[in-house]
């Protein structure tokens, strides 16, 4: 127990009175609870992630201790899921910015959308109970918390979205390129690696450094289409997509593609990059000469959603295998 505290407070209330120190810890002297907004904080291939800003004032001159928030949310007026949130502690005379990430996940979502096949933004309601102590030293009215209700909604995209890699091919430089760029010493061994290599009629061609290629200027130019699909009704358009791509579990591709084609359920980026032929190793040489290969495709982009103002961040993630 703080004595000092304490006994400062009956010394005010000496001076003043009791009702008077209720009055001067009144008003703005109370905590506050503030909610701000709630945003659509991004979307990936699992789950939409909703970030709920919020912030707690505490005026007193001591800590407030655990706070707590009750939520309810429920989605087109139908009960979704519940739960109590610890807010954590709230130092003296602060305030504390209070932000936290609510998951939608897909599978949760599957029988709303199998309900509404056809409603493409859900709306989603955030109903919540705020529950701030009051230091025992200040419960003047016996008062023990401070209760702050909001309820708060928004639209949110009814989505389930794929990605798949289509229409990969490598393309083999023309000879006036490959001599062009190996110079006179490499391009016989350059041509011969690029033919075993992209020919699939013989085993890996092993890597370019075992191939005496580690010191050769090629770049090998690659196209392929990455099919971003939505199972749900939202119509969705990606902006600006940034990819990396491996094979084997080693890096292959990376860079950002501007040229996607929107038709409202799908998209279709359209990639076109190239390689420098000396970074291959045996590995992405092994998968090139069988044209199949088990790969993981990460990124993310903007995503554009009819009735909904701001650009929503769409992260993927995805792994699978895939031949060519």
């Amino acid at each position: 127990m703080n004595w000092n505290k304490i006994l400062v407070g009956l010394g005010i209330c000496l001076i003043l009175n009791c009702g008077d120190l209720a009055q001067l810890i009144g008003g703005d002297r109370k905590p506050t609870f503030n909610f701000q907004k709630v945003d659509i904080a991004s979307i990936d291939l699992s789950e939409i992630t909703l970030n709920m800003l919020t912030s707690v004032k505490n005026p007193y001159p001591v800590s407030l201790p655990r706070s707590d928030l009750d939520l309810k949310l429920s989605i087109e007026d139908m009960p979704f899921t519940s739960s109590k949130i610890d807010l954590g502690k709230i130092e003296a005379n602060s305030e504390k910015p209070l932000p936290f990430p609510i998951k939608l996940k897909y599978a949760d979502l599957l029988n709303l959308y199998k309900k509404f096949p056809s409603k493409e933004l859900l709306k989603v309601k955030l109903d919540g109970l705020v529950g701030i102590p009051i230091p025992q030293e200040f419960q003047l009215t016996g008062k023990k918390s401070l209760e702050f209700p909001f309820s708060e909604g928004r639209d949110v995209p009814s989505v389930l979205p794929t990605i798949d890699i289509r229409n990969f091919k490598i393309i083999k430089p023309d000879p006036a390129q490959i001599a062009s760029q190996a110079g006179a010493g490499l391009a016989t061994q350059a041509t011969s690696f690029l033919d075993n290599l992209l020919s699939g009629k013989k085993p890996s061609a092993g890597s370019a450094a075992a191939a005496g290629l580690s010191g050769i200027d090629l770049n090998v130019d690659t196209e392929f289409d990455l099919g971003l699909k939505n199972l749900a009704a939202s119509k969705l358009n990606f902006q600006d997509l940034n990819y990396d791509l491996s094979l084997k579990g080693e890096k292959f591709l990376s860079g950002k593609s501007a040229d996607i084609l929107n038709n409202g359920l799908e998209s279709i980026v359209k990639v076109k990059t190239s390689f420098p032929l000396k970074s291959l190793s045996s590995g992405i040489t092994d998968a090139i000469t069988k044209k199949s290969s088990d790969f993981k495709l990460t990124g993310n982009s903007g995503l554009a959603v009819p009735g909904i103002s701001e650009s929503i961040k769409f992260n993927y993630d995805k792994a699978g295998s895939f031949k060519w």
